[in-house]
């Protein structure tokens, strides 16, 4: 298997045809044609549905798509590694930050990395919570910021902060508690909007293991919804409540439109910190990129700007 042939597979994928592959790629069509059977003869499996309208992969070419990207990606950062940098940190470099860190931490990330490594090319990536850890072993990411929950022993974890959950409905809730604190139980008297647990990183794990640890069963879910944007306005349409961090909803809360209430000591919270393959090596620009964005995080917990949040020690 050759590193051009992985190029080929990876440009018919995002084509979708052949003959727009065998153009971008600057090779005949037919000759292209032959590298994707003598690919798929090798792995001994096909990649490709094939039709009279053109060619998209299947199941086995998306995951051997998710492992191309990060053995190319491999590739491009061993060869960074060992050019002389002169001084100055280049490269490229793969964060992604699930749904429910993305909104605030983004912003400030991008203009920290751009200030001090403006040689650096950042690929900032939204992803779903279960998405993330196949991707940082697959090698097609290289920093995630997420929670330790049910991380497999090749992902190293690196604690930063806690973050404070919240019960939250919309406003003029007549079936909302009264303001200010509440208890777990409080919160999860009514079924609640929620992501599926197929994504077992989320908040809902979070919950459900407080619910546990006070011999309760999981919480009764309203509606699963595994995106942010849409669950806020599930529950500002009233479907029913959430629980989730304050910085998702500091404008809807600002604006009258939803509702929080602050959890009674002992409080509902997460850990979020640095997540990395352990089994890939570690760059000096992954180390380095690393320790910004823990900096990022920190300043914006020192500062108020990441409400709700305690900084932890360094380990």
């Amino acid at each position: 298997m050759e590193i051009r042939q992985l190029k080929y597979f990876l440009a018919v994928a995002d084509a979708g045809s052949l003959s727009r592959a065998a153009r971008e790629v600057h090779i005949a069509q037919s000759a292209l044609s032959k590298q994707m059977a003598a690919l798929e003869l090798e792995l001994g499996v096909t990649l490709f549905h094939r039709s009279n309208t053109g060619i998209a992969i299947n199941e086995a070419g998306q995951i051997f798509y998710e492992y191309t990207l990060g053995i190319l990606k491999q590739l491009r950062d061993a060869k960074a590694a060992v050019l002389p940098g002169h001084g100055v940190l280049t490269g490229s470099i793969v964060v992604a930050l699930p749904q429910s860190v993305s909104p605030i931490v983004a912003l400030p990330l991008l203009q920290a990395v751009a200030r001090i490594y403006p040689k650096v090319e950042l690929q900032l990536n939204e992803e779903l919570t279960g998405n993330l850890v196949d991707q940082l072993i697959r090698g097609s990411i290289d920093i995630a910021l997420f929670t330790p929950t049910g991380l497999p022993e090749e992902v190293s974890f690196t604690p930063l902060i806690e973050e404070d959950l919240y019960l939250i409905h919309r406003a003029n809730d007549p079936e909302a508690p009264p303001p200010g604190e509440v208890t777990l139980a409080q919160a999860v008297a009514r079924p609640l909007v929620f992501p599926g647990m197929a994504h077992s990183h989320s908040t809902r794990a979070v919950v459900d293991l407080a619910l546990a640890q006070q011999q309760r069963a999981p919480a009764a879910v309203a509606m699963e919804v595994n995106s942010v944007y849409i669950l806020k306005s599930a529950v500002e349409a009233g479907i029913g409540p959430t629980i989730m961090p304050l910085n998702l909803v500091v404008r809807e809360v600002a604006e009258g439109r939803l509702e929080v209430h602050p959890f009674a000591a002992p409080g509902v919270f997460r850990t979020l910190g640095i997540c990395t393959c352990g089994t890939r090596p570690a760059s000096n620009l992954r180390t380095l990129i690393a320790q910004l964005i823990g900096q990022v995080v920190h300043d914006m917990c020192r500062s108020g700007d990441w409400p709700s949040t305690r900084l932890l020690p360094a380990t």
